[in-house]
Formats: C-alpha cells, structure tokens, sequence
C-alpha cells in the first residue's frame, strides 16, 4: 500500500500516521498512486451515494460552471436552487415544502436551530432558545453543531466555547442504561425528554434535534417502532419543533427520500447533507414545514442567515442530476433489497468473540466489538482496537469507518459500513470475507 506522510504543508487529520494518496475513484472503488483498489465501503463520508466517477454528474457541473457558476443569493435567485427546492419538497413528506440551502451537514444544522428560534420569536415566545439533544449524537463540528452533538470525545477541547444546550441518553438497547430495558426498549429515553423539557421549563425549549438512524455515535442504532411517535407526541405537547438530522440518512441510503418515513412521523425540520449530491459538490439544507414559512411571509420577516454559498447553481444543478440517477436507475428499492442481504451476510460474522451486535437499516450497517461476548466488556481504549482493525482491512482492501465512544462517549468501539448505493450481491459478499479475514487477524493477535 502506497502511503505519503503528513507534511507541514497540510493538516491532515490524524498527524500520526502515512495515508494512501488517492488519485482515482471509479465505482466503488478507489485507486491509489502505486495501483492497489479499495473497495470504499465508507462510501467517502457517508457521502458518496451513487459511486465514484459518474461522468453524467461531472459533465452537469461543467455545463453549469460554463452558464452560471455563481450569484450571490442575498441579491438574486438562480434557476438550478429553485428546480432543485422543487423537486425536494415533492419527495420530502407531508408538509415539509420549503428549502434552505447551504454547503453541509454543519451549516444545515445551525441553520436549523436558528430557523426554530426565529419561528418561536415571531409567535411570541421569546424565551424559547434551547435545543435538546442526544449524547452519543453526531450533528456536526462546528460551534453552534457541536454545542447539539454529544460526543465526549469531540466536544471535550471547545467545551468552553460551546452552548449550555441540555442532553438526554440515546435510543440504545445494547447498552441501555435504563432498568427493566434488557436488550429491548421499553421507551424511557424518549421520556427522557418530556422529563428534560420540564426540568428546562418548556418556555424555554425551542426544539429537540435527533438523528432517525445514529451512525457515527452508536454505529447504526435503530431505535423501535414506537420511539419517534413518542417523541413527535412530547415535541407537540410542549410546542417544541423536532428537528431531524437527516445529513447521514437523507437521500436514500435507509432505502427511503428520508429516513423519518420508516416510522411515519413527520419532523418540523430535516436536516439534509451528503448524499444529496452525492459526494459531489458541497451541498446541505434544511427542508421545513409550511406552518413555519407562513409565520416568516406573514411577518415579513425571516432570519439573519447568509453564507456565501447559499444557493450555490453547480451544486443545486448536481442535486438534481442525484435525484435524476436515484429514480432512473429504481435506487431506493435496490437500497431496501440489497441492505437486507448485507445484513444477513454480516450477522454471520457472529461467530466471531469480538462482535458483540450486528445492526444496521437499509445501506447502514454497524457492528459492536467487544472483548467479552458474554458480559460485553468493552476494549480499553488504549487498544485502539477500532484503529487496528480499520488498518488490518485497508491492508487487505477494504476502506471502512471505526470509531469509539460507543458506550459512554469515551470506550467502545464499533466498524461502520455505509457502502455506495450501487453495490451488487458479489461486492457485499467480497466485503463479508475481507472483514472475517480482518477479524480472525485481529483476534489471533489479541488472543481472543
């Protein structure tokens, strides 16, 4: 494997380590200088939905640096953000038919919360200003993002500089932490939050933000049927606006526009980032209720939010190309039917001591290692067992997300698949013997 090391030239993420130089992506594939092939099973980020090299997409871009590349949208609007908000608001469910957009995840969600706090100003309720969240929930690694996420080990340097908002425990029957949970929820963390609103004053409380599938911070948790009914039933009893963090689930990887269709319960706001151009060109926003831009057009006024890239034409024009390929090429269901099979494929790696729980919906997929099957002790953290195995499958490879943190925000490790949305039965197969491979590794080093 070709590696070049971190210079001072670039930050790169991790400064302890040499990464591949990647020079071409193809598929689901891609390719470093000296011409090893990775399957990127981390489809990028999460991001890159439709694969790698869709010359349509590169030429859709190009077309549209040629007529319009940019106009700034706090002075005119541009034909590409406005087919796009469009075609949006058709596949976004209910009432959700109005679209802002910006450059990501991050953006998206500072958007979010500002839109809510501006919607509860204009009703007359001024105090309403803080945002509940989940710990272990990932929204983003900017200040106001941050302040919402509850990952220990992002938030723990910009502690200081970040907001006051409150948190309550995740849906997470592995770990439950509540009595008489067991393996299955019995929906105390969602009354967690009727409890966190009281303690807070519902005066208070603009809105509850929460992601339908947790990806990065518990690796695929999928919360039970009733979860986010509950949820959506406190939210409305306390006029608290729920805010879904769609920017991992949006845009087809559960198999469906957005992930909140599973459980038929409609947001006030989602989040959407990534696959919405699908790796593409940088492109987030947030899609919201008309009741919400009714009260701005009544009042006349809207919040004071710009960015630059607000509307931005190349990536609006690269939006619609993504939705174009997802209904052409039938994606959603090929989601569905081929996340099934992985799914099955990886509980097989059962048999291994160091899986501890196999879970996942549609094209997300997360498996829990363990040192105890029995118990579910976790690794110490100065293992680093996530960063071994993740090495063991680059080697061998396969280009996956590990992470930590999975348990309290600090130990437990997990793998994470995300893998692009054109993956075939043979690909998914490749990837389940590369990672029984990578396990029987890491177990015989461990002597497990």
């Amino acid at each position: 494997m070709s590696t070049t090391p971190a210079t001072k030239d670039a930050l790169f993420y991790d400064m302890t380590r040499d990464f591949p130089l990647i020079v071409r992506g193809e598929g689901i594939y891609l390719y470093d200088d000296a011409g090893n092939r990775y399957i990127d099973a981390a489809a990028g980020a999460y991001n890159v939905t439709l694969g790698h090299g869709r010359k349509r997409i590169a030429a859709a871009m190009a077309e549209q640096a040629e007529t319009l590349a940019f106009a700034f949208s706090a002075y005119y609007l541009n034909q590409p953000a406005l087919d796009l908000a469009e075609r949006i608001a058709a596949v976004a469910p209910g009432d959700l038919n109005n679209v802002y957009f910006v450059c990501g995840g991050s953006e998206a969600v500072e958007t979010a919360t500002k839109i809510a706090r501006h919607y509860h100003v204009q009703r007359g309720n001024g105090s309403k200003h803080l945002v509940i969240s989940r710990w272990r929930g990932y929204h983003g690694t900017t200040l106001g993002a941050m302040s919402v996420s509850g990952s220990a080990i992002m938030r723990k340097l910009s502690a200081p500089l970040l907001a006051g908002f409150p948190h309550i425990e995740p849906c997470h029957p592995y770990r439950c932490n509540y009595a008489g949970c067991e393996g299955t929820c019995n929906l105390t963390c969602a009354r967690e939050l009727e409890r966190a609103i009281l303690y807070a004053g519902p005066e208070n409380v603009s809105a509850f933000i929460a992601e339908p599938v947790v990806q990065s911070g518990i690796a695929a948790g999928v919360p039970p049927p009733d979860y986010f009914p509950l949820i959506r039933e406190i939210c409305d009893k306390y006029d608290v606006l729920f805010i879904a963090d769609e920017v991992v689930t949006g845009f087809g990887r559960t198999g469906k526009y957005f992930a909140m269709e599973h459980w038929g319960v409609e947001p006030d706001l989602a989040v959407f980032g990534k696959g919405a151009s699908g790796g593409y060109s940088p492109l987030g926003g947030v899609v919201f209720q008309d009741a919400i831009y009714d009260c701005f057009a009544e009042s006349g006024e809207v919040p004071v939010h710009i960015h630059t890239y607000v509307n931005y034409p190349i990536s609006a024009r690269v939006g619609l190309e993504v939705l174009d390929i997802i209904e052409e090429e039938n994606l959603l269901d090929h989601v569905t039917e081929i996340g099934d099979y992985l799914l099955r494929r990886a509980r097989e790696l059962d048999k291994h001591p160091m899986i501890g729980d196999v879970r996942g919906m549609g094209l997300i997929l997360g498996f829990e290692l363990v040192k105890d099957k029995q118990t579910k002790e976790p690794f110490e953290v100065s293992e680093k067992i996530g960063k071994r195995l993740r090495d063991i499958l680059l080697e061998r490879g396969l280009s996956v997300v590990t992470s930590g943190g999975s348990i309290d925000g600090v130990t437990g490790d997990s793998l994470q698949l995300s893998p692009p949305f054109i993956i075939t039965r043979n690909d998914v197969d490749e990837m389940i013997a590369i990672i029984d491979a990578g396990l029987g590794q890491l177990e015989s080093e461990l002597s497990l």
